[in-house]
């Protein structure tokens, strides 16, 4: 488990997304028209712009901001068909997941961490292109 956490951890720090986001892009689910917490770990589909210029590998912006990433528990490349989607609307289905990290041990300097975000498994998450 801490292996998992700590590959999610470097995932993030190397994903973060400063990608912009379309009109028309939202996040669509069975029960709301955008993520939260209170969909993690149902399986869920959004509707965004797919980015390979988050800082490294890949993330899904929507219209209203949110960002979810998509991040590997072990080592992927992200080549075909994901630089042809670069740039376009794609819908993405997956099981939404939470990386909270875990609390910070007292120091006695102040300490960066990572803030809470929301993913997708690379593993699992199925994409495909549904517009430009």
């Amino acid at each position: 488990m801490r292996t998992v956490a700590t590959a999610i951890l470097i995932a993030f720090l190397c994903f973060s997304c400063s990608c912009s986001t379309p009109e028309g892009a939202t996040a669509a689910s069975d029960e709301v028209s955008q993520v939260s917490e209170a969909l993690v770990g149902k399986q869920i589909t959004i509707h965004g712009k797919f980015s390979l210029r988050c800082k490294v590998g890949a993330c899904i912006g929507l219209d209203n901001r949110q960002v979810v990433h998509l991040v590997s528990a072990g080592s992927f490349t992200w080549g075909k068909p994901y630089s042809e989607m670069d740039g376009k609307l794609v819908a993405a289905t997956g099981t939404l997941r939470l990386y909270q990290e875990p609390p910070a041990k007292p120091a006695e300097r102040a300490v960066q961490h990572v803030p809470d975000f929301l993913y997708f498994e690379v593993e699992s998450v199925q994409l495909r292109l549904i517009g430009q």
